[in-house]
């Protein structure tokens, strides 16, 4: 098992797992607009990493089969305040139906890098459904683990002061609400649910970084302290390099999945490491003997998995955020 960002190619995969698990009930119209308004957001800026995630079984015969889908926004504060204030089952069918309305409730990268570098941000998670609905169910508890790895990777780093947050049933409201989520409200689930499909009621949950002091959070609302700023002020392209090798890819890859040349990908590459020498020498820094505790030295290709290891504990250099002018 294991999750990645979603790719255009994965989104009849997407959609078939959405059909199938049925528990979030959209509108006739945002249903039949949903694949496109996936594929234009996925398409948006494409450098950037969108919180989209899927999670798969590798052991599937043939191929691998989408256990999961998850998606994430950061949405503009009046949008959240009104989606908090006016509570309504089914948040992505309303987010969506505001697009198709002509608005625009996201932010672009320009104002999520203000909030990170201000007060924060306002963090929609509209969706979660997964294949199997018992959450005891052993595909259940190996979807545990990699949930929460998801989620670090696609939001730590980011300034989040409060996010909203739908799950379906009992059960995954209750796990929730053990994570540090506050559940807000619990709705009956749609008139015309299968019967093959209890326990379905949609639970809003938030987390708001005001009603919660950092010795009082839970494990899930850690996430929510104000990062660190970046240190190594990386440019959107060479953040998008960094952010495919996090994931694994290798410069092959990164270059398909970019729309550049594999030489473009290695220059990026030069690009990083000089920034890592510039800004934190001693990362990476070339000796010919052993270092003080008796550890090989670290130079050569050593460089690369010393610096994803950094950026794996500090996200935020991976994140949209106001450059400070100079050199």
């Amino acid at each position: 098992m294991r999750y990645r960002l979603v790719q255009q190619e994965d989104l009849p995969a997407c959609l078939d797992l959405f059909d199938r698990n049925g528990r979030c009930r959209l509108s006739p119209r945002v249903r039949e607009h949903l694949p496109r308004l996936w594929s234009e957001w996925l398409a948006q800026d494409r450098r950037m990493p969108k919180s989209f995630v899927l999670w798969e079984d590798l052991s599937t015969p043939n191929a691998p089969r989408v256990e999961a889908i998850g998606t994430g926004h950061f949405v503009r504060d009046e949008v959240y305040d009104l989606l908090l204030n006016t509570p309504q089952p089914y948040l992505i069918d309303r987010l969506y139906g505001m697009v198709l309305d002509g608005h625009q409730p996201f932010l672009d990268q320009r104002e999520i890098a203000r909030g990170n570098a201000g007060e924060g941000l306002s963090l929609l998670m509209s969706l979660y459904l997964q294949r199997e609905h018992d959450l005891d169910h052993p595909d259940s508890q190996r979807l545990r683990p990699l949930g929460a790895a998801a989620w670090y990777f696609c939001h730590a780093g980011f300034n989040v002061r409060r996010l909203l947050s739908e799950v379906y049933g009992r059960a995954g409201g209750a796990y929730m609400a053990a994570g540090g989520f506050d559940l807000l409200h619990v709705f009956e689930p749609g008139p015309d649910l299968p019967p093959d499909r209890p326990d379905s009621e949609p639970h809003q949950l938030a987390i708001d970084r005001a009603n919660q002091p950092p010795r009082a959070m839970q494990p899930m609302s850690l996430w929510l302290l104000h990062p660190p700023a970046p240190m190594l002020g990386l440019s959107a392209s060479l953040q998008s390099v960094a952010s495919l090798a996090l994931q694994g890819d290798t410069d092959r890859a990164i270059a398909a999945r970019l729309g550049i040349s594999a030489d473009a990908v290695k220059q990026a590459w030069r690009g990083i490491l000089k920034a890592v020498a510039t800004h934190m020498p001693d990362l990476c820094s070339d000796t010919t003997d052993a270092t003080a505790d008796g550890a090989a030295p670290v130079r050569g290709a050593e460089h690369r998995r010393v610096v994803i290891e950094y950026l794996r504990q500090h996200m935020e250099e991976l994140r949209p955020w106001v450059r400070r002018a100079g050199p």
